[in-house]
């Protein structure tokens, strides 16, 4: 409705200003008859003002027959006539108040005031359920004005409705519905019910829903188009209805009762209606969530519930509703709404589900010839998916959850003849019967339309077998069809003739029998020469040929990536040579295939064909030589990258996520150990290959060619291919992968994860990664497991080690982006990374998790290298907040001296934190043993007597007790051999060695500390900076000790003649120690 200000009306002098200004408001093309002023354009007794008459005076003249000067000026007086009545009769008991404000609403739609007519009916409907003014004749009335006044006037007709009563609305829904005429107020009045259903606004009581169910049914047995849109409004009402009516703490007896009562109508009416097909299948287009919904809230009563009512609903939709909903595949939506109610059903109630699907396919006693339940879910698996593709998921999905339950013995336990415990055994357990007939009744289908000689029989045959694989239950329910003598043999001689379109669906089972590599070999020997035939034919991409080409090499890239062993296995007169097409060819064939299809935009034939063509190369890729080969291809992998990135295929995203993590992926760091049982591994794979195949192949020509693999994926090579594929745009098409519109897959984000860690290890790279989204990108796949970034508490966080090998991935990339780029270049907050970092500290110590710790720890190192208190500074966040210093002290005492120096570097940047500084020097003098009498120096807090402290047991003495402190752990690491960590360990010292305490520990309580400094300050490294470092650390804590201004500590420290020559000698102006040696000399020489 459009609406013309006040003010703009009353600027009017002459009509044609009027239609000037509701051409600017309204459009010159909008219907006049929806213009309506404001409020404010009513006096307060509701009468049109001044400016209102103008625009009526116009409209008049536009509308003469609406708006004639005569009808105005009728409908004006009624408004005012009426009002009076109103306001007459508010000190009166008059009931006919609601008839007054119908006829003042007649008035005002007279008028063209549609919103004035609106509150007037909607007050009379409100007044009508009071005791005075509920007469007939008013309820009529106000329903028939209702009807003519408001539902009529579109959109606005069901907000208006909420003003009525259910009753009414159902009242009047069933009198169009028995009169056969369902006009507009009728579906309006439907809407409105519905909404206010989905609202929670009312609850219908039992009368109610069974009154909306019959009128359901009732619209279900005519097949007319305005029929089926009211029929899914009050299904869909219907449905929330009794959805609501599970377990509830309310009144759970009603409802269980109004649910049986619900069901066992709805059984009926479809007993009654056996032969009425229009029926049945309105009913399941538009009743099918209904039924479902209402079977789910039975189930919620299992524990107090009579089975008998649920096994009927069960079965009903087993027989009725699936049957009578898959039979036409082409309506996609609708048999997608079909499975996803069996998917439910599996899960509410999966013993009364498997005893009534398996009962309908074998009986009791044994194979029965009544398979309809499931032969309809195995054509659903083998109809062609471009035809149905999401039908097609759907069916996989249910035939997975089906094979699972069946499985479980708790599902047959309704099976006469069978015990439940005795399916749970240990030992020689007896299968349940739900699965052994379940198999027989597979088998026997898909064998029965394999062999057969109609194509189209055959064709969905295998691929419903195709289908079982893929969805992972091929095993369980049809592997007995592989141990039928010659029946394997008998299926690839027979595809020789088949039709193209029988010879693709063969293909497809190839592909998905690829996942178990015994029958992969099997099928590999049997269909080689075949599949190699079909690879090579010429096609586009929408041509059965074009197809028949890219799924054959599909299969064979599949094939040439099975082990050894298994290719080997059953091949006995032919040799591997003989058995795949040349690699490189294929890869060829595949690269080419890319290039000439993203020459132009694809469509959707083009993109399957890029996708799938893209899937095989990344299998060839599996292959070292060729990985070289493919990376070479520069034209490639700017044509496939650039076509990625602008497509929105998931399928082609994943295929060349996939292609690039191949590409790039490095050897895994092997233990010795492990590098001795893959070389066992290896010696045996030869050994069955001679066996298998007369190979005659030595073991020098094995190791060779092991070792041209091992230099191929060596650590070089790998780089360079890195460096290849992210200047051709590799970063930005994962980090698109990962980003796009459509949620990534949890096996796409894991590729995209392991990928980065591979790119992350080319340091060249990491820039590159960080400018282009990668850290972001990453943080955004994390897991639900992954540490949350800790927030402020009284509790310190202590991290653990991640849970899942995504967030493991995810770390490990960003400590390796850490290590090179400065924190605040690469990250926007330093904090949200530090948690990930020290969870990987946590890791076991494995080959791969000490690496993963090596590069924490010099991550850390980066991140806690920043200026002490700027915004970036996460000392304290990561040692005391996070109490990470637990787990950075366990990595100092690490066996491995890579850990140990990193380890040792990250504190020495951490004891610039006040917590952490605090840690170490902390009770640093309980070591030290006081002489009697002795005065303290200023700022050193007196400590109790020898007495005290061994009755207390609070302290130790000097000759045991100070290798329980934490300076003793740095005086140990800078005696070590590794030059870089008596840096390290020497430079934390140095900063500690400013506070008193620690110098009064080094030079009173620890024996060996000065003989370390001595050591330290004639230190010969081979690395002459390395070794200026160490001596001008060393000469720093001398010096700080000489002026600690403790006169013990300068007696201890002069008492050390070597030292202090050492540092005399230390003269060299040229030198940064220089300083620190002449200040430490001069200290001691003063207090002499």
């Amino acid at each position: 409705m459009n609406r013309i200000d006040t003010q703009k009306i009353e600027n009017c002098d002459t009509e044609s200003d009027i239609a000037t200004l509701v051409n600017q408001e309204c459009g010159i093309n909008s219907n006049l008859d929806d213009v309506e002023v404001d409020e404010e354009e009513r006096d307060g007794d509701g009468k049109p003002n001044g400016s209102f008459k103008k625009l009526l005076k116009y409209l008049s003249e536009k509308f003469p027959q609406r708006y004639s000067a005569g009808a105005v000026a009728d409908a004006m007086t009624n408004v005012d006539r009426i009002t009076k009545q109103l306001q007459a009769s508010n000190d009166s008991s008059n009931e006919n108040v609601p008839l007054l404000l119908i006829e003042r609403a007649q008035a005002y739609s007279d008028l063209g005031d549609e919103a004035m007519a609106r509150r007037d009916i909607a007050q009379a409907a409100a007044l009508v359920k009071e005791p005075l003014y509920s007469s007939e004749d008013n309820v009529v009335a106000v329903e028939r004005a209702f009807r003519k006044i408001t539902v009529s006037k579109g959109p606005k007709a069901a907000n208006s409705m909420a003003d009525l009563g259910v009753q009414e609305i159902i009242s009047l829904i069933s009198k169009d519905i028995a009169s056969k005429g369902i006009s507009k107020d009728t579906i309006a009045a439907a809407v409105a019910l519905e909404q206010r259903i989905l609202a929670n606004q009312i609850k219908l009581d039992a009368k109610q829903l069974d009154s909306l169910q019959s009128m359901f049914h009732g619209l279900c047995q005519h097949a007319e188009t305005d029929n089926g849109e009211l029929a899914k409004s009050l299904s869909s009402g219907i449905n929330v209805a009794v959805s609501r009516l599970g377990v509830s703490d309310e009144q759970p007896e009603l409802y269980q009762s109004r649910l049986i009562s619900f069901i066992q109508q709805v059984l009926d009416t479809w007993s009654a209606n056996a032969d009425n097909g229009v029926f049945k299948q309105q009913a399941c287009r538009y009743g099918a969530k209904m039924y479902t919904s209402a079977i789910h809230a039975l189930s919620t009563y299992k524990p107090t519930l009579d089975t008998a009512i649920l096994q009927l609903a069960t079965d009903f939709y087993i027989d009725s509703i699936w049957l009578v909903g898959t039979l036409s595949v082409d309506e996609g939506n609708l048999s997608t709404s079909i499975c996803q109610g069996m998917l439910r059903l599996l899960t509410d109630c999966p013993s009364h589900f498997i005893y009534s699907y398996v009962r309908k396919n074998h009986g009791e006693g044994g194979p029965g010839s009544n398979l309809v339940p499931h032969k309809r879910l195995l054509s659903l698996l083998g109809h062609p998916r471009t035809n149905a593709s999401n039908v097609h998921s759907m069916a996989m999905l249910v035939v997975s959850q089906l094979s699972a339950a069946v499985k479980d013995p708790n599902n047959s336990a309704q099976f006469s003849n069978y015990n439940v415990a005795d399916g749970m055994r240990t030992k020689d357990p007896l299968p349940p019967p739900a699965l052994t007939q379940l198999r027989e009744a597979t088998c026997d289908l898909l064998d029965t339309w394999i062999q057969s000689n109609i194509q189209a029989d055959r064709s969905r045959g295998i691929l419903s077998l195709a289908a079982l694989y893929e969805s992972g239950s091929g095993s369980d329910l049809a592997g007995f069809l592989w141990q039928k003598k010659g029946w394997i043999e008998e299926l690839w001689d027979q595809g020789e003739f088949d039709k193209p379109e029988t010879q693709l669906s063969l293909l497809s089972l190839a592909d998905a029998c690829s996942t178990d590599p015994k029958l992969a070999a099997a099928m590999k020997k049997l269909g080689s020469g075949l599949v190699q035939a079909l690879a090579r034919k010429k096609g586009s991409a929408t041509s059965i040929d074009g197809k028949l080409a890219e799924t054959a090499s599909v299969v064979l890239a599949k094939w040439s990536s099975l082990s050894t062993p298994a290719a080997a296995a059953d091949q006995t007169e032919l040799k591997e040579s003989d058995l795949q097409a040349d690699s490189l060819e294929l890869a060829n064939m595949h690269m080419q295939r890319i290039i000439d299809y993203t020459e132009d935009a694809l469509d959707a034939s083009k993109t399957e064909a890029v996708e799938r063509a893209t899937e095989s190369l990344g299998y060839l890729c599996l292959k070292p030589e060729l990985k070289e080969h493919v990376v070479q291809n520069t034209k490639l992998l700017q044509k496939l990258f650039s076509a990625t990135r602008q497509c929105e295929s998931t399928a082609l995203r994943f295929a060349t996520t996939m292609l690039i993590r191949n590409l790039t992926q490095y050897r895994p760091v092997l233990s010795e150990e492990q590098k001795r049982m893959q070389q066992l591994q290896r010696l045996n794979n030869r050994a069955a290959t001679s066996e298998n195949t007369n190979s005659r192949q030595t073991i020098g020509q094995d190791q060779a060619q092991a070792e041209k693999e091992s230099e191929l994926d060596g650590l070089s090579y790998v780089s360079k291919r890195c460096l290849r594929v992210c200047s051709e745009g590799a970063i930005k098409v994962l980090v698109g992968a990962v980003q796009a519109k459509d949620r990534a897959s949890d096996s796409m984000k894991d590729a995209v994860a392991e990928t980065m860690v591979s790119l992350a290890t080319n340091q060249q790279l990491r820039g590159q990664l960080v400018q282009q989204g990668a850290v972001r990108a990453l943080l955004s796949i994390l897991t639900g497991d992954a540490p949350k970034v800790a927030k402020k508490s009284d509790e310190k966080y202590t991290p653990k080690a991640l849970v899942q090998k995504r967030d493991k991935n995810i770390a490990f990339a960003i400590a390796k982006i850490a290590i090179s780029v400065p924190p605040h270049l690469a990250f926007r907050e330093p904090r949200d990374i530090v948690l990930l970092l020290l969870s990987l500290l946590a890791e076991d110590s494995e080959t791969q998790s000490l690496l993963m710790k090596f590069e924490a720890l010099l991550a850390l190192t980066n991140l806690a290298s920043a200026d002490p208190g700027s915004s970036s500074d996460v000392r304290s966040y990561m040692a005391s907040d996070l109490n990470g210093m637990s787990l950075i002290e366990l990595c100092v005492l690490s066996d491995h001296q890579l850990v140990r120096r990193a380890a040792t570097e990250l504190i020495c940047n951490l004891v610039y934190s006040p917590q952490v500084f605090e840690r170490f020097v902390a009770d640093a003098e309980k070591h030290i043993k006081e002489e009697a009498g002795e005065q303290l120096p200023s700022g050193i807090v007196e400590l109790p007597s020898d007495d005290e402290d061994i009755q207390d047991g609070q302290t130790t003495t000097s000759d045991d007790g100070y290798r329980a402190q934490r300076l003793h752990l740095l005086v140990a690491l800078a005696d070590v051999d590794d030059a870089a960590t008596r840096s390290a360990a020497s430079g934390a010292l140095a900063v500690l060695s400013n506070d008193p305490r620690c110098c009064r520990y080094l030079t009173l309580a620890h024996p060996r500390a000065l003989s370390v400094l001595l050591s330290l300050l004639n230190d010969e490294s081979d690395n002459q900076n390395v070794a200026v470092g160490i001596k001008h650390r060393a000469a720093v804590v001398c010096a700080n000790i000489a002026g600690c201004g403790d006169k013990r500590v300068l007696d201890k420290l002069r008492e050390n003649s070597g030292l202090v020559q050492t540092l005399s000698a230390m003269r060299d102006p040229q030198m940064p120690y220089c300083a620190a040696a002449k200040s430490a000399v001069e200290s001691v020489t003063q207090s002499c």
